[in-house]
């Protein structure tokens, strides 16, 4: 089995990149991370790390900038209804402790922001993700961080003002942003109309 590859990008699309690993061309799907880092590199090598998955009819290979990546795309894909597509899609969404984060909450609604994401799925992620990475070192807690403020992972008003917002019709990303301007110490129904009025 492929674990690391370290080569030459000589190919990239928005999907996959081929790696010149010494004469040998690897077709790789790959977060949209290496995919933008494969396209940047130049004639500089780049290492990428490796998830094979043997099918009947196919090997795949899908690569990731580190390790972690990869283990959470792997805990991702044991879990029912999640292939490797969808499994990569949210790896190249969130890093891995945003990704987390979100199952130690059960944020569905940040889950379900990724394109292919389905609620049912979403939610099956946010549920059961968490107890599939137990034992994972090196992925902690992060609340998210902007430019406007910051997210503590204990400020519940702010993801249930956000869920709020989002049935609203408002996007995940524009939400947040709304909110990260808004009182923490308010009510979720204050959060939801200062938000709305920061949007208008």
């Amino acid at each position: 089995m492929i674990a690391v590859l370290r080569g030459h990008c000589i190919w990239a699309d928005d999907e996959s990149i081929v790696l010149d690993v010494n004469g040998v061309g690897y077709l790789v799907r790959a977060t949209t991370g290496v995919i933008a880092a494969a396209s940047q590199a130049g004639d500089s090598e780049q290492t990428v790390f490796i998830h094979t998955n043997v099918r009947e009819d196919a090997i795949q290979l899908f690569g990731f900038a580190s390790r972690m990546e990869q283990l959470v795309f792997e805990r991702l894909t044991t879990l029912q209804g999640v292939g490797p597509k969808v499994a990569l899609a949210v790896v190249s969404a969130f890093d891995p402790p945003t990704i987390r984060r979100a199952a130690d909450t059960e944020d569905v609604a940040l889950l379900q922001s990724v394109p292919g994401v389905g609620p049912k799925v979403a939610r099956r992620i946010a549920t059961e993700l968490k107890d599939k990475l137990v034992g994972l070192d090196g992925i902690t807690l992060a609340a998210r961080v902007t430019d406007a403020g910051s997210v503590e992972d204990s400020d519940r008003s702010f993801y249930d003002a956000r869920a709020a917002l989002v049935e609203l019709g408002l996007s995940v990303q524009v939400a947040e942003s709304a909110l990260l301007n808004t009182d923490p110490a308010s009510s979720v129904d204050d959060r939801i109309r200062q938000a709305l009025k920061a949007v208008r």
